[in-house]
């Protein structure tokens, strides 16, 4: 494989038609140069097309100063199918190492695009992004492009400066036919030529400034319309197989129902399936318009009656499919345009639509974003006429087969709940006033845990009384039988034992003025806030204490389902404290009497014991939905039944 020179000056003389940036040692490039110098420089420099190693050093400099990229290296491949190195300006010399391990995958992947770039890591693990970019009129011929990272951002106008710089061909713009007799204007200087790149350039940093996909086409069209001294620019825009006006030139609102742009969505649908760009000026003369069908030509005809233009251009922009994606038409006032030079603009045009692309997406939200990608889900596996109607039919009729024919485990639904038979109440034991009070409801006791403590001073007092009454009795009893007085002895001792009982009362009384927690459990009943000082009466219940292993499910069953549910049949509770666990359960009793169970009509009570040890969390009354097992059925049964048997209650008197 031959090497071509790399050093920064030619290596054989080429002739100089035009300036020349000066040269300076590698890895500092040229001196200063503005952009249109430097653009008409590289404008010069591709007319000579002299093709030798010092051309094509000479062209790797001046597009590495244009795209700002570390190095450029030019490759051509010959007859025997080997990429050769034509030229290069490679001042770390990392390309000229690196460029044959990435040329063939980067070539392949710019077969549509004329262009490719992936992100690399060299020796040194610094990230760069190498591009390629094809060319034209120069054979088979590539530029290979070392980007630093901080471009990243500016890739995409980059790219386009090189592709731009990458046209050795020349073609000439696409003019409207001249009347006969007038010859065509001479070809602009170099000078415009650059102009009318750099223009095209800031336009499109413009438009992809822009964040909302209406405001960047409207700049879109705005700007072409100045760039090409229009009288009118419009952008349509396919979605969904159908093209709309997306902007016009000059109005930032317009309705779809007006004359002028119907006539463009008109023009618009008729241009689809055209690729290449058609020119009409008046009279229906023009390179493309006489092998334009039928209805574009139509379109045309109609659009420059209504709105008198001169000359019109409509120019399709294919996606990165080939297929067309948006449509820009350009309306000129007079029939000999003084710019009409649009290669420039379709190679701009095709940088943009898949920005624009994506910009309209992101604005028509994630629904639209959803339903588009199965839309084209559906037309990879099902052509490219795949529409909504056709993927409708199919999922129902495959939805109707599967209900058909296919079984799944039926459940009954019901509300639940937790419950416990292990339960006390702990009640008030006399007449008295709360003290103290140490539980709530939700509160774990242990047994014997004080949970509140009655108001004893009047029982104490009480006490202390019939104490010193039990001391006086004892010592009059005393005092008789020392007399030999047999009969107030006998009345002492009744008044005694009398005095006794009261105080056994009092000091029972006093041992239950103490409340404590019967077993291990929860308090479910009783707020201390509400219960603290208060006054209580005997009886008055102060808490309620369940145990908690002894826990079990109640669930209502509503009496249209109750057919369908066996006393063994397991199922699974779901509570709202934690609708994520799967709580397993398996039937035990079915009280056999329904209840009301207020609008819901009436339901049966059904207990279910718990397949698993409580937890710590749970707590008596706890809700939630449980599913009981009801074996399987046929799909359609089970998304239809309920309907149906509540058409067979209306119409019952038809013998259903």
């Amino acid at each position: 494989m031959r090497d071509a020179p790399t050093s920064d000056s030619p290596s054989e003389p080429a002739p100089q038609q035009g300036p020349t940036p000066s040269r300076q040692p590698a890895g500092n490039g040229p001196a200063r140069l503005d952009a249109g110098t430097l653009i008409r420089t590289l404008a010069e420099h591709r007319r000579r097309r002299a093709h030798t190693a010092a051309y094509w050093n000479e062209y790797s400099l001046l597009m590495r100063l244009l795209v700002r990229a570390v190095a450029v290296l030019v490759a051509g491949r010959g007859v025997d199918g080997r990429w050769d190195v034509l030229g290069s300006h490679c001042p770390d010399g990392w390309l000229a190492a690196a460029w044959q391990e990435h040329l063939d995958g980067l070539y392949e992947r710019a077969g549509q695009n004329g262009f490719a770039f992936c992100p690399v890591a060299d020796g040194a693990r610094q990230q760069r992004i190498l591009a390629l970019v094809r060319t034209s009129g120069a054979g088979d011929t590539v530029v290979l492009l070392d980007l630093p990272e901080r471009e990243r951002a500016n890739l995409n106008e980059l790219i386009m400066r090189a592709l731009l710089a990458s046209d050795f061909a020349a073609p000439p713009a696409v003019q409207p036919a001249l009347p006969a007799g007038e010859q065509a204007p001479a070809p602009a200087e170099t000078g415009a030529a650059g102009d009318e790149l750099i223009a095209l350039l800031d336009l499109a940093a413009q438009v992809m400034s822009q964040p909302r996909f209406g405001v960047a086409a409207m700049t879109l069209v705005n700007g072409v319309a100045a760039h090409f001294k229009a009288a009118q620019a419009a952008l349509g825009w396919i979605d969904d197989g159908a093209v709309r006006v997306a902007a016009v030139s000059h109005l930032d609102r317009f309705e779809h129902n007006t004359e002028n742009v119907r006539l463009l969505e008109q023009l618009f649908d008729a241009s689809l399936g055209r690729p290449e760009p058609v020119w009409h000026v008046a009279g229906g003369a023009g390179p493309q318009a006489a092998s334009a069908p039928a209805g574009l030509a139509a379109a045309l005809a109609g659009l420059q009656e209504r709105a008198g233009f001169g000359a019109q251009c409509v120019l399709p922009v294919q996606g990165n499919d080939g297929r067309v994606r948006a449509i820009l038409f350009l309306g000129f006032a007079e029939p000999e345009p003084e710019n009409a030079a649009i290669v420039p603009l379709q190679v701009v045009m095709g940088f943009l639509q898949p920005w624009l692309q994506s910009v309209r997406e992101q604005d028509r939200g994630a629904g639209w974003r959803l339903a588009h990608k199965l839309r084209a889900a559906g037309e990879r596996f099902m052509g490219p006429d795949f529409a909504w109607g056709r993927a409708g039919v199919a999922v129902a009729a495959a939805l109707l087969a599967v209900a058909l024919f296919a079984h799944w485990d039926y459940h009954v639904e019901a509300s639940s709940q937790l419950t416990t038979d292990s339960s006390r109440i702990i009640s008030a034991q006399f007449d008295s006033r709360i003290e103290s009070v140490t539980a709530s409801a939700g509160d774990m006791v242990r047994q014997g845990a004080p949970l509140a403590m009655l108001d004893t001073r009047e029982l104490r007092q009480q006490e202390s009384d019939i104490l010193a009454e039990s001391e006086r009795l004892s010592a009059e009893a005393d005092k008789a039988r020392a007399a030999g007085n047999l009969a107030e002895m006998e009345i002492g001792q009744a008044r005694l034992a009398q005095a006794a009982a009261r105080l056994a009362r009092v000091q029972h009384y006093l041992a239950q003025a103490r409340a404590v927690a019967p077993f291990d459990g929860v308090v479910v009943e009783g707020e201390r806030k509400e219960l603290m000082n208060a006054p209580v009466k005997k009886g008055d219940k102060l808490f309620k204490v369940a145990r908690i292993d002894g826990l079990y499910v109640e669930m209502m069953v509503p009496e249209r389902e109750i057919r369908y549910v066996r006393p063994d049949a397991m199922g699974e509770l779901r509570l709202v404290a934690r609708p994520d666990l799967q709580i397993p359960f398996k039937l035990s009793t079915i009280i056999p009497m329904a209840q009301v169970k207020g609008q819901e009509g009436n339901h049966f009570l059904v207990k279910a014991k718990l397949m698993q040890a409580p937890e710590g969390w749970w707590r008596p009354g706890m809700s939630g939905m449980a599913r009981i097992e009801a074996g399987q059925a046929n799909l359609m049964w089970i998304w239809s039944h309920r309907l149906m048997d509540t058409i067979r209650m209306k119409l019952w008197w038809l013998g259903w």
